[in-house]
């Protein structure tokens, strides 16, 4: 879940939990047509999906205060500066995959991030294969753009995208 959330979820812990007990109350239903990480993967993306559709209902009719800038990148002077700057590309990474569509973020994050074969991406996020891999061309595509408009830093195609 941290995964296909991010790590600096508000609701990080609330997901996960929903989505082991959603998990557990559908064990019984496994059927093996699939690997059971497949079969988990794909119920933590719905149940994402389902919580975000709900969030963005519910904060249409709430304003919300903005808390702090979650997204900073941390501080600590004490660390060497090739991981502080390791530090800033993550936080850069994050922010960028968070303005990503939830197909495009999947995506990327279940085939880059997770290592999983594009059958098993389309499995979870429940469309077919050139589906799948047309969201992550666009992915890496916009992730490129909003990573070099922001300059934090210029990804070359020996990372991937």
């Amino acid at each position: 879940m941290r995964a296909l959330a991010g790590s600096r979820a508000s609701d990080l812990d609330d997901l996960v939990q929903v989505a082991a007990e959603e998990t557990f109350r559908k064990l019984p239903t496994f059927e093996g047509r699939s690997s059971l990480r497949t079969w988990v993967y794909a119920i933590s993306y719905r149940v994402l999906l389902k919580h975000r559709r709900w969030y963005r209902r519910w904060s249409a009719r709430f304003r919300l205060q903005e808390e702090g800038d979650l997204s900073a990148p941390d501080r600590d002077s004490s660390l060497p500066s090739r991981q502080l700057e390791l530090r800033e590309h993550a936080s850069a990474l994050q922010t960028a995959l968070s303005r990503l569509s939830e197909p495009q973020r999947a995506a990327v994050v279940l085939h880059d991030l997770e290592e999983l074969d594009m059958a098993e991406v389309a499995l979870i996020v429940d469309c077919n294969v050139l589906t799948a891999r047309s969201r992550l061309r666009d992915a890496r595509k916009r992730l490129r753009k909003l990573l070099e408009v922001e300059r934090k830093f210029s990804w070359g195609e020996r990372d991937g995208f």
